[in-house]
C-alpha cells in the first residue's frame, strides 16, 4: 500500500498514476532511485497538465523547469506548489547529474512534495476528491542495502522506459479535455483549498540550503550535523543550537552554518554565527569559520583573518580545511625569499614585494601595472612561488582571453615552476584539472564550473577551490563580460595590464577596489626605457589622403575616372563619394596599399647588413584587407614567391604553423598581415617594425599592440650590436589620437542581442503601466509580453552557477504577478541582473536583430520619443524594400501585401504597438533572406601624402618629457665618459669632470633652462646636476658593495635585517642616490620599515653614514 494507491479510482490519471505508486516504492531499493523517480512522475504529471487545460500554453522548450515555470502554469497553481515543485526538480537533479547518495529522509521530503502536488491535481480534476495527509508510516524502512553502479543504471533505465510509454499516454486526453474543464471548473466552486503556510525557516534549510550542502559534498549525520548543541551562549540559559556545523577528518569543528528564510537578510545571523563559533571554540579548542545565509544570499566570515565578504555558496570540506590549516602553516613575508632564477630584475622583486604587503594587510585584490616586456609573466610566476613558499595557497588559476596567452602561460610556468602540476583546459587531450595551477581562457572555465565532475560526481570547481586567481591583461571589458566568474570563485586575486597606469579605466581600479591611478605596483613603459629593459621606439606617423577624407568622384582626373569605373561590374553604379570609414573596410585602394609597403621596404629597420627588412608586423583592420595587402606585396616583389609576407590570423588554415615560422628568426615569413591575432601575447624579440595600417579607439589595446616591439634582442644586427629601437609606420592616426586623447575610454563590452531585446521588453511593459495605456487591447498586448519575459526567466537554468547566482531575482521575477505592478526600481533590477542570463531566442543573427529594432521602435512609440520612432520606422522601411526586390523567393512573395504597406511612411504614423508586434512576427521569417556577405572592391586611385611627421612620440612635448629622454639617450649611448663612469662607480669628480658634466648636459644636450625643471626648490643648479646625472647611471653593483662592506663587517645582522640592506643596495643601484625622507619611507621596501627591522640607534647611524658617502660622490662639493 502506498500514498498515491487513491489515484487508482481515478481513470483519467492513469498517465502518471502507476508512475507516481512506483517512485513511493522505489524508496525501498535506493532514496536516490526514489528522488529520481518523483521527478519522472511529477514531470508526468504537469505534461498531463498541458494536455488536458487549454489554458496552459506549451512553452518554446518542453524541459520541466520549462514547463513549470512557464506563466501560464505559474499563474494556475500557488506559491506552495512552485516550491514543491522546484525541490522536485532540485533533489531530482542533484541524484541524476552526481554520485552523490541521497539520503533517506531527502528521498521523504521529495515524496511529501510529489503528494501535495497531486494533491492539488485531484483537487482540480479528481472526482472523488477528499483531504488527505501523507502517511509517513506506509514507506518500506531505511535499511536497504546500497545498489551497484549497475543496478543502479539498470533501473535508471527501465525508469525511463516507462516514463516513455506513459508520455504516449498524453494524446488520449485530447478527448477528455472538455469534459475535464468543466469537472475543475465544478470543483473549484465547490471546494475550498487548505490555506498555504508562511515560509519558513525551515522551509528555507529544506529547500535550499540542504541540497546546496549536499552538492558541495557534505553527507548530513556524519560530517554535516544539524542543530547541535552548544553552551557558553550570551543568553540567560548559556545554551543553543547550531543550525549546521561542519566537521573536518579530525572530528573538529570546520565551520558554523547560520540560515535564515530568504526573505530575512543574513545580516541579521551575523552577530549569532559568531557566538556560536565563540561557543564551539571553548568547547573544542578550535575556532570555527562562519557562515550566514538566507539561501540566496550567503556571507564568509574568517574573522581572524578578514571582514565578512559574500560568497557563492558554502565551501567544501577540502577547502575549508586548506583555509584552517592556513590560520598555523602560513609564514610570515618578512623572511620570504624570491628565486633569483625566475626573477632577477629589482622592480619584479619591487612588484613581489608589494603584492605581498598588500595581501598581509589583507586586501584580497592586487593590480600590477607593468609595461609589455618586463616580465609581467615571470614576475607572477615568482609570485606563486613565494605564495606557495609561505604556505598562503595551494591551487591556481590563470586566466586569459586568448588561447595563445593561455598556452604561453602554461609553458612559462612549467618552465620555472617544474614541480608544480599545471592543466591547460583548452587542451582536452592532455587535461589533468585535477592539477593545482589551471590555465584557461574565461569561456572555458564558465563551462568547466558547471561541467567538470569529480569521480564521485561533485562539481569540481567548486567556489573555494582557487586560492589565487591571475587575471593577464584585466580590463573593464572582462569585469562586466565575465563578473559571475569572479563572482563565483572566493581567491585572492592578482590583476596584470600593461595599459599605463593613468589610462587604465576607473571600473578597473573600482574592481580591485583601488583609487584611481593607485595600482598596487605600477612600472611603466618611460621606466623601463630609462633603465635600459625596454627597446625606445621611432614613430614615422603619415596621413594618406583617402584613408583620412575619403574618395570623391568629382575630385578625379579623368584617367582615374576611367580606372575608378573600370572596378565596378555592368551595371553597377559607382559612388559618388566613397567615406574614409568604408575604405580598408569595403574598398580596398592598391595604390594607398604600394605606399605603404614601399615606404616599409624603403624606411623599415633591416638586418642582415642591410639586406633584408627585420621581422615585421603589420596590424590589418579585417582578414579581407589582410589578403588584400598580402595580395599588392607579392605583385610588388614577386621574387619572394610568396613567402615573405603572409596573412596570419585565425581564418587561415595552418596559422599556428605560420606563427611557429615567423617566431623563427631564420625562417619566413618576415612580415606578419594579421588581424588580433598578433595584437597581444606574442613575444618575438626580433621584431623591429610595426605598421598601424587600422584605426585603434582602446588604449589598452593600443598599448597591447605597442608592446609587440618593446624586447631587446642581443646580436639582432651582428655580433655586439643589439636590437636598442624598433620602427612604428603609423598611417592611421594613432599616435595623434592618443596623444590628444590621453583619457580615452575603452568601448563598453557588447550587449548580446538577447540581452538587448529582453531588456527593451522590459522597458515597454514598465511603460504601458501608464494611466494612457488602460485599453483593454494594449493591457492584452501587455500581458503577453510579460508572459514571455517570465517564461524566458523560468527556463533559466538554476544548476548553472551564473543562474544560481541570481536565484534571489529568478524566483522574485519568474512569476507573471510579479510583473503586475513593475516600478522603475524592479524593472532596472531585472535588466541588471537576468538580461544577462538570457539565451538567444529561436531564429538567425538577422531575426534577432530585427527584434532588437522593432522593441526599440515600440518603446520610443510608448516614450514618445519621436526622433527615435522615425529613425527606426526607416530602417524597417529599407528592410521591406530590400525584401521586394527577392519577391522571386515564394515565402516573400506571399508577404507581397504587407511589404508593401511598410513601405510608406504612413503605415508607421499610425501604428499602434500591436501592430508593431504584428509586423516584427512576419518579418522574422523573412530576414533570413537578406543574409549577404560583405562584397569588397578593389581600387586604384593615385594616392598622396597629407603630412608626415617623423619620431612622433606618444608623451606631450614638453621640456620636461624631451629634455629628459635626450639625457637618458645620451648616457646609455657615451657610457665610456670619464664622468659619466666615475658617477656609475661612486669616484668622486675633479673640477673638470663637473666642467664637462655641464658642458654636455647644459649645452649639448640642452640648456641650462631645461634642466633647472628638475631642480628642487631651493637647490642650487650646481648641487643637483650629480644626483640627476647619477639617477641615470645608476650605481654600479661593486660599487654599491664596496659603500656597505664596512656597515656588513663589522657587526653580526639576522637574515632579515641583511635583506633589508640589499634591498637599500638596490635603491642605490638602480636611482644613483638615496636621502633619508627615502630611506624612511616603509613603501619603498615593500611596506616593511627600517625602524621595525634595526632598533638600535647605532645601527641606523652607520646605514645613514654610508647613504651620506653615496650620495656625497653625486655633488660638486666633493671635487
Amino acid at each position: 500500500m502506498t500514498n498515491f494507491d487513491f489515484l487508482k479510482d481515478e481513470q483519467q490519471f492513469a498517465a502518471f498514476s502507476e508512475a507516481c505508486i512506483e517512485a513511493e516504492k522505489s524508496i525501498a531499493a535506493s532514496p536516490a532511485l526514489c528522488a529520481l523517480g518523483v521527478r519522472k512522475s511529477a514531470e508526468l504529471a504537469v505534461k498531463w497538465l498541458y494536455s488536458v487545460d487549454s489554458s496552459l500554453r506549451l512553452p518554446y522548450k518542453d524541459n520541466f523547469s520549462a514547463l513549470i515555470y512557464n506563466p501560464s502554469f505559474t499563474a494556475s497553481v500557488d506559491d506552495s506548489i512552485m516550491s514543491s515543485l522546484r525541490y522536485i526538480i532540485k533533489l531530482g537533479n542533484f541524484s541524476a547529474h552526481t554520485n552523490k547518495k541521497v539520503s533517506y529522509r531527502e528521498a521523504v521530503l521529495s515524496l511529501k512534495n510529489l503528494f501535495a502536488f497531486i494533491l492539488f491535481i485531484d483537487y482540480c480534476y479528481g472526482a472523488n476528491y477528499a483531504e488527505r495527509a501523507f502517511d509517513e508510516s506506509l514507506l518500506a524502512d531505511d535499511t536497504k542495502p546500497t545498489l551497484s553502479k549497475q543496478e543502479m543504471a539498470r533501473l535508471r533505465t527501465e525508469l525511463d522506459a516507462r516514463t516513455a510509454e506513459r508520455a504516449a499516454l498524453m494524446g488520449e486526453m485530447d478527448a477528455l479535455r472538455a469534459e475535464l474543464a468543466s469537472l475543475r471548473a465544478q470543483n473549484a466552486a465547490e471546494r475550498t483549498a487548505p490555506p498555504a503556510q508562511p515560509e519558513t525557516e525551515a522551509d528555507t534549510r529544506r529547500t535550499i540550503i540542504d541540497i546546496d550542502l549536499r552538492a558541495m559534498g557534505w553527507t548530513f549525520d556524519a560530517d554535516c550535523m544539524r542543530e547541535v548543541p552548544v553552551i557558553g551562549l550570551p543568553t540567560d540559559s548559556g545554551k543553543g543550537y547550531v543550525d549546521y556545523v561542519l566537521y573536518g577528518a579530525n572530528h573538529k569543528p570546520l565551520a558554523v552554518v547560520e540560515a535564515k528564510r530568504t526573505s530575512v537578510d543574513p545580516e541579521v545571523g551575523r552577530e549569532q554565527a559568531r557566538c556560536y563559533a565563540d561557543a564551539l571554540e571553548q568547547m573544542t579548542g578550535q575556532r570555527p569559520l562562519i557562515f550566514y545565509t538566507n539561501g540566496y544570499d550567503t556571507y564568509f566570515w574568517d574573522d581572524l583573518a578578514y571582514p565578512p565578504r559574500q560568497v557563492y555558496s558554502v565551501f567544501a570540506r577540502g577547502d575549508l580545511e586548506r583555509i584552517m590549516s592556513r590560520r598555523t602553516q602560513a609564514q610570515t613575508f618578512e623572511r620570504m625569499t624570491i628565486n633569483p632564477r625566475i626573477t632577477d630584475r629589482a622592480y619584479q622583486k619591487e612588484a613581489i614585494h608589494s603584492v605581498c604587503a598588500a595581501f598581509r594587510a589583507c586586501r584580497r585584490k592586487a593590480l600590477l601595472v607593468m609595461a609589455t616586456g618586463t616580465g609581467k609573466t615571470r614576475t607572477v610566476i615568482s609570485l606563486v612561488d613565494v605564495l606557495l613558499s609561505a604556505g598562503w595557497v595551494t591551487n591556481v588559476l590563470f586566466l586569459a582571453d586568448r588561447t595563445e596567452l593561455v598556452r604561453q602561460a602554461k609553458q612559462a610556468f612549467t618552465e620555472h615552476l617544474p614541480n608544480l602540476s599545471t592543466c591547460n583546459l583548452l587542451d582536452r587531450t592532455n587535461a589533468n584539472p585535477a592539477a593545482r595551477a589551471i590555465f584557461s581562457t574565461y569561456p572555458t572555465i564558465m563551462n568547466a564550473i558547471d561541467e567538470m565532475r569529480t569521480a564521485d560526481g561533485a562539481r569540481l570547481f567548486t567556489p573555494g577551490h582557487f586560492d589565487l586567481v591571475i587575471i593577464d591583461e584585466a580590463h573593464r571589458s572582462i569585469f562586466k563580460k565575465y563578473r559571475a566568474i569572479f563572482r563565483y570563485f572566493d581567491a585572492l586575486i592578482v590583476g596584470l595590464t600593461a595599459t599605463p597606469k593613468t589610462d587604465v579605466d576607473h571600473n578597473t581600479y573600482d574592481f580591485f577596489d583601488m583609487e584611481d591611478d593607485m595600482p598596487t605596483y605600477a612600472y611603466e613603459y618611460e621606466t623601463a626605457l630609462r633603465e635600459g629593459y625596454l627597446a625606445d621606439y621611432h614613430c614615422i606617423a603619415t596621413q594618406l589622403h583617402i584613408p583620412t577624407k575619403g574618395v570623391t568622384y568629382a575630385e578625379l582626373s579623368d584617367e582615374e575616372r576611367t580606372r575608378y569605373e573600370d572596378a565596378f561590374d555592368e551595371g553597377e553604379t559607382p559612388p559618388e563619394m566613397i567615406a574614409p570609414s568604408e575604405i580598408n573596410r569595403i574598398y580596398f585602394n592598391v595604390n594607398t596599399t604600394r605606399r605603404i609597403i614601399a615606404d616599409l621596404m624603403e624606411k623599415g629597420l633591416k638586418i642582415e647588413g642591410g639586406d633584408k627588412l627585420g621581422k615585421t608586423i603589420i596590424f590589418a583592420r579585417s582578414h579581407d584587407h589582410a589578403e588584400h595587402i598580402a595580395t599588392v606585396f607579392d605583385a610588388f616583389y614577386p621574387a619572394y614567391h610568396g613567402e615573405f609576407a603572409r596573412v596570419i590570423d585565425h581564418a587561415v588554415k595552418g596559422h599556428q604553423k605560420l606563427l611557429d615560422d615567423f617566431r623563427d628568426p631564420a625562417k619566413l615569413p618576415q612580415i606578419a598581415i594579421s588581424v588580433d591575432m598578433l595584437d597581444t601575447g606574442i613575444d618575438i624579440h626580433e621584431i623591429l617594425n610595426l605598421v598601424f595600417y587600422k584605426s585603434v579607439f582602446s588604449k589598452a589595446k593600443f598599448w597591447q599592440m605597442f608592446g609587440r616591439g618593446t624586447r631587446l634582442c642581443k646580436d639582432l644586427f651582428g655580433a655586439g650590436k643589439d636590437k636598442t629601437v624598433f620602427y612604428i609606420f603609423d598611417y592611421m592616426g594613432n599616435f595623434a589620437f592618443f596623444a590628444q586623447n590621453p583619457k580615452t575610454i575603452d568601448a563598453a563590452a557588447g550587449k548580446s542581442l538577447a540581452e538587448r531585446a529582453f531588456g527593451l521588453k522590459v522597458r515597454i511593459i514598465e511603460e504601458l503601466q501608464k494611466p494612457a495605456y488602460q485599453t483593454e487591447e494594449l493591457q492584452s498586448f501587455r500581458t503577453a509580453l510579460a508572459g514571455e519575459i517570465s517564461a524566458a526567466i523560468g527556463a533559466l537554468n538554476p544548476d548553472l552557477f551564473a543562474v544560481r547566482q541570481q536565484l534571489a531575482a529568478v524566483q522574485k521575477y519568474g512569476a507573471p504577478a510579479a510583473l503586475n505592478a513593475l516600478d522603475i526600481t524592479a524593472a532596472e533590477e531585472i535588466i541588471a541582473r537576468l538580461a544577462p542570463l538570457i539565451p538567444p531566442t529561436e531564429g538567425d543573427e538577422g531575426a534577432r536583430r530585427l527584434d532588437v529594432i522593432l522593441y526599440r521602435m515600440m518603446l520610443a512609440r510608448a516614450a514618445h520619443e519621436t526622433a527615435s520612432y522615425d529613425g527606426a520606422a526607416k530602417t524597417v522601411m529599407k528592410i521591406a524594400a530590400r525584401l521586394m526586390e527577392k519577391s522571386g523567393i515564394p515565402a516573400v512573395h506571399a508577404a507581397a501585401d504587407m511589404l508593401k504597406e511598410i513601405r510608406t511612411a504612413a503605415f508607421w504614423t499610425h501604428a499602434d504597438l500591436p501592430a508593431i508586434e504584428r509586423i516584427r512576427a512576419e518579418l522574422r521569417a523573412l530576414m533570413q533572406y537578406l543574409r549577404t556577405e560583405i562584397h569588397t572592391k578593389v581600387i586604384n586611385i593615385t594616392d598622396e601624402v597629407l603630412s608626415t611627421e617623423v619620431g612622433m612620440r606618444l608623451t606631450k612635448s614638453t621640456a620636461l618629457d624631451g629634455y629628459y629622454e635626450r639625457a637618458n639617450r645620451y648616457v646609455r649611448e657615451n657610457e665610456n665618459v670619464p664622468a659619466l663612469q666615475k658617477l656609475r662607480n661612486n669616484i668622486p669628480l675633479a673640477a673638470e669632470d663637473w666642467a664637462e658634466l655641464q658642458r654636455i648636459f647644459w649645452e649639448e644636450v640642452g640648456s641650462a633652462a631645461e634642466f633647472r625643471v628638475f631642480v628642487p626648490g631651493g637647490v642650487q643648479e650646481e648641487d643637483h646636476l650629480g644626483t640627476f646625472v647619477r639617477s641615470l647611471t645608476g650605481l654600479s653593483e661593486d660599487a654599491a658593495r664596496a659603500a656597505f662592506s664596512d656597515f656588513l663587517d663589522t657587526a653580526l645582522y639576522t637574515e632579515e635585517q641583511i635583506a633589508f640592506v640589499r634591498q637599500i643596495m638596490e635603491w642605490v643601484m638602480k636611482n644613483g642616490t638615496m636621502n633619508e625622507k627615502e630611506l624612511g619611507n616603509d613603501q619603498n621596501f615593500g611596506g616593511v620599515s627600517i625602524f621595525k627591522v634595526f632598533h638600535d640607534n647605532k645601527t641606523l647611524v652607520a646605514i645613514a653614514h654610508a647613504l651620506k658617502r653615496i650620495n656625497a660622490n653625486a655633488k660638486q662639493a666633493a671635487a
